[in-house]
């Protein structure tokens, strides 16, 4: 008897599609009709149940803008810092003897602080007003400030990051020339360069094109420069300070963002203690939902042991 039911729904639903189509042969449906129709004579045929269409579901749409700023720290011994050997332009590269050292992971002596942490908005939000702050969207495509610049044969950002959409200008402040070449990582959609900059001189870099892992940068000519560059198709990012401490102003609200946190030694960190509680992060992603006009906290700690391999 239930076969019969079946049977007898699906017969009434495609007939009243064919009178539909024969009536109305010039208009053609669109694609959520199409859809529904299909539902509905999948539900009738194959589970036995009355066909129902419901709305379209509702697409969440942030509810006005947040803060989420915090501090990066380390927890355990600081292992320190690779001394590295500077064999070329010895007079402007270690002026004096200065020694150099590797800046892959630069604590604070004093508070423990990690230097160049980058957290960023991993996902793809749409861009506009509703999603993007006015703040933002002014400054879309402008002129990065201030500079990608080079002194005494260092970049003096070590982490550097930028919106896909903007330029930045590359400087040499040294007396002498110098290579700088940025090699996009497997999947990286930001354009590479390899150019000779001259002393005291400049060239203009447009990524382009966004990655989803901080970019190498180098210099050939000086081989124990090195830098890391991050493009973001959104300008939802921050680099820590000297001290770990960073801020994202203006943070979509009321809708799930997922970050991620990367850092040059560690990779992507999987685990940290958040405000005391402990979580795990695939791959270094989290996710927050942040309440409108509120400003989220995060103290993080870092055991050694991510860093040290």
């Amino acid at each position: 008897m239930q076969r019969l039911v079946q049977l007898s729904t699906f017969s009434l639903l495609a007939s009243g599609l064919l009178l539909v189509a024969g009536c109305a042969r010039s208009v053609e449906p669109n694609a959520y009709t199409r859809a529904a129709n299909v539902e509905s004579l999948r539900k009738a045929f194959g589970a036995g149940g009355t066909a129902e269409v419901g709305p379209a579901a509702a697409v969440a749409e942030p509810t006005g803008w947040a803060t989420i700023k915090g501090k990066f720290v380390l927890q355990g011994q600081d292992p320190g810092r690779t001394p590295l050997k500077v064999d070329k332009d010895q007079a402007v590269c270690a002026p004096g003897g200065k020694q150099v050292y590797d800046e892959a992971l630069v604590v604070d002596p004093n508070t423990k602080g990690i230097r160049d942490v980058v957290i960023y908005l991993s996902k793809k939000i749409p861009s506009d007003e509703k999603w993007e702050h006015a703040d933002y969207l002014a400054t879309k495509t402008a002129e990065v400030e201030p500079p990608f610049d080079q002194k005494n044969c260092v970049f003096l950002s070590h982490v550097f990051v930028m919106r896909s959409t903007q330029k930045v200008l590359i400087k040499n402040s040294d007396p002498i020339g110098h290579n700088t070449s940025i090699s996009p990582s497997a999947g990286s959609k930001a354009a590479s360069i390899n150019v000779i900059i001259g002393a005291n001189d400049s060239t203009m870099y447009e990524p382009k094109g966004e990655s989803s892992i901080p970019n190498p940068v180098a210099c050939t000519i000086h081989p124990w420069m090195s830098a890391r560059l991050l493009t973001r198709s959104n300008p939802y990012f921050a680099v820590t300070a000297p001290d770990g401490t960073f801020e994202i102003k203006n943070v979509p609200a009321g809708v799930e963002l997922e970050f991620a946190v990367w850092q040059e030694a560690a990779g992507f960190l999987s685990k940290a203690s958040v405000n005391g509680t402990e979580e795990k992060w695939t791959k270094g992603r989290f996710k927050r939902t942040l309440a409108n006009d509120a400003t989220e906290e995060m103290n993080v700690t870092l055991d050694v042991s991510q860093f040290v391999k």
